[in-house]
């Protein structure tokens, strides 16, 4: 069962808040985050001590201080509240930014989400809707909570994340939502982490600068992010840490999994990637929504995406441990300014509605 944490004030006064609520999950987590960080290398023939992550978090987190304070004030409450260092906290939010600085040569598919977007021609509700499988190491899942931020000067917001991290899917009381998948560019650097870019992108009232939020900063790595607004506008935003591509949405739906579709962006793609789920996943969830002359709900949308063709390679995945997991499938709609969200895999139990 999801909970909702409650949270107000600044963003110091928020993360302490956060962080005292969740002490055990935010230490947890951090040291779950540096476990794998150093298992993943070591079978890969690379050495990552402890001490490189921490070294590496404290160059990232300069660059978040000068760019998205509110991001770095928060990341400060949540590491007092849970008396865990400040770096800890910042390398869970940024394990999946830091995987591509560090292996982006591996030769491995990682986490990899299906995300979507449905315009108002194709939703039941005749809303936008986005939303995504959150794929992960299985043993994230129990860190899963959603977020109810009620800043001093900002719009309130309703997220899902882990323990000690900034938003990972959410929407806000302007009618703004956000969701994301993960891409493998050649170009990571030293960056603003993609969950400080949803973070901020939920801390603006205009759509414009919710997008600009995602396009006109410092990036550290490429993502994908699916946004959607109260008008019905949709948009999916490939990025890389130097380079990005807006596709507006027209037609019923659009799906995303975790390659490049722009051909501009491509040459920027690792060429190393295992592309074999994501290359599945996305055929095969057009497949299914080409098949259905439907208009999408978010149980229908839990339903398409609860599909296991393809064995490993599949939408919907089982791992456990440390194996990969859809940990959750959430749908957001902005125009209601809620979130339609379920823990573990889409094709296990009912979605629970959760509104601002």
């Amino acid at each position: 069962m999801l909970q909702v944490i409650e949270l107000k004030g600044t963003p110091y006064e928020m993360g302490l808040q956060h962080g005292e609520q969740l002490r055990d999950q935010v230490r947890g987590l951090a040291e779950e985050r540096y476990e794998i960080a150093s298992q993943f290398a070591r079978l890969r023939g690379v050495e990552t001590t402890r001490e490189e992550c921490v070294k590496l978090a404290q160059v990232h987190l300069q660059l978040h201080q000068q760019h998205v304070p509110r991001c770095y004030e928060e990341w400060s409450g949540i590491s007092a509240g849970a008396d865990c260092p400040l770096e800890d906290v910042f390398f869970a939010n940024a394990l999946t930014d830091f995987q591509d600085v560090l292996w982006q040569t591996a030769g491995v598919e990682i986490h990899g989400c299906t995300s979507f977007a449905v315009s108002p021609a194709g939703s039941s509700t005749e809303t936008a809707l986005i939303g995504q499988t959150w794929d992960m190491h299985a043993s994230a899942e129990s860190y899963i909570s959603l977020f109810h931020r009620r800043p001093g000067d900002g719009p309130e917001s309703l997220t899902m994340s882990t323990a000690g991290c900034l938003t990972l899917i959410g929407v806000n009381e302007a009618g703004i939502a956000v969701g994301n998948n993960n891409l493998q560019p050649t170009d990571a650097r030293p960056g603003l982490i993609y969950l400080a870019l949803l973070h901020q992108a939920l801390q603006q009232t205009d759509w414009t600068r919710a997008r600009q939020s995602i396009t006109d900063l410092y990036r550290a790595s490429g993502h994908n992010y699916v946004m959607a607004h109260e008008s019905g506008a949709c948009v999916d935003i490939e990025t890389t840490a130097t380079e990005h591509e807006e596709f507006v949405v027209e037609s019923p739906w659009y799906v995303h999994t975790n390659h490049y579709l722009s051909e501009r962006l491509k040459p920027l793609e690792n060429p190393q990637q295992d592309r074999c789920s994501t290359e599945h996943r996305i055929e095969q969830i057009t497949r299914v929504l080409e098949g259905s002359e439907d208009r999408l709900s978010p149980d229908k949308l839990r339903s398409v995406f609860g599909d296991h063709e393809g064995g490993e390679l599949s939408i919907c995945r089982h791992g456990q441990g440390r194996e990969v997991r859809s940990c959750a499938f959430v749908v957001a709609d902005p125009a209601a300014r809620s979130l339609w969200a379920g823990l573990g895999p889409p094709c296990e139990g009912k979605l629970a509605e959760f509104s601002l």
